[in-house]
């Protein structure tokens, strides 16, 4: 299984950003390959990422709008407890919360994810 980072979600929404070609190929994986799927964790934290970033409310609907049509209901996937019970150490090892989310389901799951978060490659397996 492979999981998408919230990097690729944002590459995604923004035309100008550098990855957003290659945001937009691993988009289209989520609908397209059986085995890639979108952490609820990468959806959280992109809409924590435009609202600090000053998007309006009717720019949040419009990017959600945008990434409804490229992931299926089916394709989004959740941590359990016991992730999150692993989250917390990654945490203690001084990794961002969103970060330490994605690699604890990354490792219960033996997913790679793909993303070019540095933090996350030297947990698990990733992939750009």
């Amino acid at each position: 299984m492979k999981l998408v980072d919230t990097v690729a979600l944002i590459g995604f929404l923004n035309p100008k950003d550098g990855e957003h070609r290659r945001s937009v190929h691993h988009l289209e994986r989520v609908g397209r390959d059986e085995d890639v799927f979108v952490p609820v964790t990468s959806l959280v934290e992109a809409d924590l990422v435009m609202k600090v970033r000053g998007y309006t409310e009717s720019e949040r609907g419009t990017s959600w709008g945008a990434l409804e049509g490229a992931i299926p209901a089916a394709k989004v996937v959740s941590n359990t407890p016991s992730s999150l019970r692993s989250a917390v150490e990654l945490q203690g090892k001084g990794m961002d919360y969103f970060d330490s989310l994605i690699a604890a389901l990354a490792e219960e799951s033996g997913s790679q994810v793909i993303t070019t978060d540095e933090s996350i490659r030297g947990v698990v397996q990733a992939e750009w």
